[in-house]
């Protein structure tokens, strides 16, 4: 299986974000970080392959790095190794993504490129 298109997928969460000293989005290797990450690579399998062949598959993330921080906004971008293990085998692709929040004091926003 390969990851063939260079879309850009975001998805919004709500949850109990606090920070202190300020503004800051959750990190790229916070567990509601990588969920969501999973959650939109998911969708997209399920948009390419369908949704009984995108249950055979798992999906982890490997090598998460935050490439760069936006002190104003909090914002994360992060870099991450995307391992996808199913009946053919095993793929990677490197993705990219951003954690930032939201207007909303408990939201944050999450888009993946690469996929």
């Amino acid at each position: 299986m390969k990851f063939k298109f260079a879309l850009v997928f975001a998805a919004l969460v709500s949850g109990g974000l606090t920070a202190c000293g300020g503004p800051e989005a959750p990190s790229c290797d916070d567990s509601d970080t990588k969920d969501l990450v999973l959650e939109i690579v998911v969708d997209e399998l399920v948009s390419q392959i369908g949704k009984t062949a995108a249950e055979t598959v798992d999906l982890e993330l490997d090598a998460i790095r935050t490439t760069d921080f936006n002190e104003k906004t909090g914002m994360q971008e992060c870099a991450a190794e995307l391992i996808a293990e199913g009946p053919g085998g095993e793929t990677t692709a490197d993705i990219t993504y951003t954690s930032e929040l939201t207007d909303e004091d408990d939201e944050f926003y999450v888009t993946v490129y690469g996929l």
